[in-house]
C-alpha cells in the first residue's frame, strides 16, 4: 500500500478522454474481508444507477452479464487483497 496506486486508477477512470473511449464504467472498493455475491451487486448498482437488492448469485451473474454485453467497459475493483 501507500505507492499511490489508486490515486493514479482515479486519475485515469475520471479522465474525459476515458470515459469517452468506454459505454459504461464502475468503480468499486473491495474490502479485505469482502463478500462476492456484494462486489457484484454494487458494481450493478454502479452501472445502472439503481438499487439490487434480494437478488441471488446467478440472478446478478446475469444481470451483470446483461448489462456487459456487446459494450465497452471498465471495472475497477479498488484495494483488492
Amino acid at each position: 500500500g501507500g505507492r499511490g496506486k489508486t490515486t493514479l486508477a482515479q486519475l485515469l477512470y475520471n479522465d474525459g478522454q476515458v470515459k469517452e473511449h468506454f459505454d459504461t464504467n464502475a468503480w468499486v472498493c473491495v474490502s479485505e474481508q469482502y463478500e462476492a455475491l456484494r462486489v457484484i451487486q454494487t458494481l450493478i448498482e454502479e452501472i445502472t444507477k439503481k438499487p439490487c437488492d434480494n437478488l441471488g448469485m446467478n440472478s446478478l451473474e446475469v444481470q451483470l452479464s446483461e448489462q456487459l454485453m456487446g459494450k465497452r467497459f471498465l471495472l475497477v475493483l479498488d484495494d483488492v487483497w
